[in-house]
């Protein structure tokens, strides 16, 4: 999971408000004189909690703009406390989640105040003067873009373990992208976590059992990210699963066309081919597969520098199509290529074996040119024999019917014992 990185902008606590019911009352009482509410002690801000809930569960104080200033004042008191835990801690937090739902609140409450101080009574009036009001605005504000870029952050952490914890903080990211408070702004162009986010939600959606049609859509946002390829295969999967073969193929293709980093989604492209005997797409595929490995696009090695497991699928499914297509002497060059570039694999040793005799049997009446391409499968035969002894079933009985076919009786003799099982 990413490092945890805070944006931590500079919170203003501001100082009291005046109040006319009696919770908020009871704050102005406790904080009057006060010119910086950080110098509050602990116990004060215990109590001034206390009377911020009481008016926020009273239906007399719950719409009030004073109470939602103070649920914000309090929310960011404990974020600054927590900050001050986490790096006494060594950048640890005694209750991460603690944390970042309180970014999540002190956002959320943001939202509210904002919209509060801007909506007249009933007499038409705001609740606060034209100058009070600007500079109301602009702290809340900052409250709120201190905070939210956290929400992201905080939804990486528990996108797998708790991933309804995550989709509710990334509804309240996403909220603030088309909240007023933000008018003019542009974050979705200058918020450089917008679009990586996509996938981040979608996974949480799909981990919170959330309808699979908005999991689909967030996680077709996600195709043109950093986790496109992630977002590819999870829609791989989900139509696979689904038995929608045509989403399946459209989302294939979409990955071989654009994510050449990895040649995953063009050798299940091929394998879906010759699944349905589509030999010239799938060789097409393989083509190109095997031009983006060779020329560096597509990585064959990992960061240790040991080649990775399926870089032959390409040169094994494009000579398996030459050879179903009867096309032997084509196919023995393919499989000769792929054991030359990624040697170590049977089936194309004996890929290459098997398709020069079937080339050889194919022109038996002509001895001039069978003879060569028998010569050739037992070379490979023999090179599987000696690399996969114990692997007679695959090398045995073609051995003996190449040395038959060249009327070689000696070798014939040595490996007719093959025949007899």
């Amino acid at each position: 999971m990413k490092k945890i990185i805070f944006i931590c902008a500079a919170l203003a606590l501001g100082t009291s408000a005046f109040a006319q019911k009696s919770n908020l009352r009871k704050i102005e009482n406790i904080t009057y004189g006060v010119q910086n509410l950080n110098s509050l002690e602990p116990e004060k801000w215990t109590e001034i909690k206390q009377l911020v809930n009481e008016a926020k569960a009273d239906p007399e104080t719950a719409e009030n703009h004073q109470t939602w200033e103070w649920i914000i004042k309090t929310d960011v008191n404990d974020r600054i406390n927590m900050l001050k835990e986490y790096q006494a801690n060594g950048n640890k937090f005694s209750d991460m989640k603690a944390f970042f739902m309180n970014e999540k609140a002190i956002v959320d409450a943001c939202e509210k105040y904002y919209k509060l101080i801007q909506t007249p009574n009933e007499k038409g009036k705001l609740p606060l003067k034209d100058k009070e009001l600007e500079i109301q605005k602009l702290w809340t504000k900052e409250n709120a873009n201190a905070c939210r870029g956290n929400l992201y952050v905080g939804a990486t952490q528990f996108v797998y373990n708790e991933p309804q914890t995550a989709v509710d903080m990334l509804e309240s990211y996403y909220a603030s992208f088309d909240s007023p408070m933000f008018e003019g702004d542009n974050l979705k162009e200058t918020d450089k976590n917008y679009k990586e986010s996509a996938f981040v939600y979608a996974s949480a959606l799909k981990g919170a059992n959330a309808d699979q049609a908005k999991v689909v859509e967030w996680m077709e946002k996600s195709l043109q990210t950093q986790n496109g390829p992630l977002a590819c295969q999870e829609l791989i999967t989900y139509y696979h699963q689904k038995e929608d073969k045509a989403n399946e193929e459209k989302y294939l293709r979409y990955g071989f066309d654009n994510f050449k980093q990895t040649n995953i989604f063009g050798i299940n492209l091929a394998q879906t081919a010759i699944n349905n005997r589509e030999y010239d797409k799938t060789i097409e595929i393989c083509d190109v597969l095997i031009q983006r490995q060779e020329d560096g696009s597509t990585p064959i090695t990992d960061e240790a520098g040991n080649a990775l497991e399926n870089v032959w699928f390409p040169y094994y499914f494009k000579a398996v199509s030459l050879f179903n297509s009867e096309k032997f002497d084509l196919a023995h060059d393919a499989f000769v290529k792929g054991d030359e570039k990624c040697p170590g694999h049977i089936e194309l040793v004996m890929g290459a074996g098997t398709s020069a005799a079937k080339y050889g049997n194919d022109h038996f009446t002509d001895k001039a040119v069978c003879k060569p391409w028998f010569e050739k499968a037992v070379k490979y035969f023999h090179k599987a024999e000696e690399a996969w002894p114990d692997q007679s079933d695959q090398w045995g009985y073609q051995m003996y019917a190449c040395y038959h076919n060249l009327e070689n009786k000696v070798m014939e003799a040595k490996y007719k014992k093959y025949a007899e099982k």
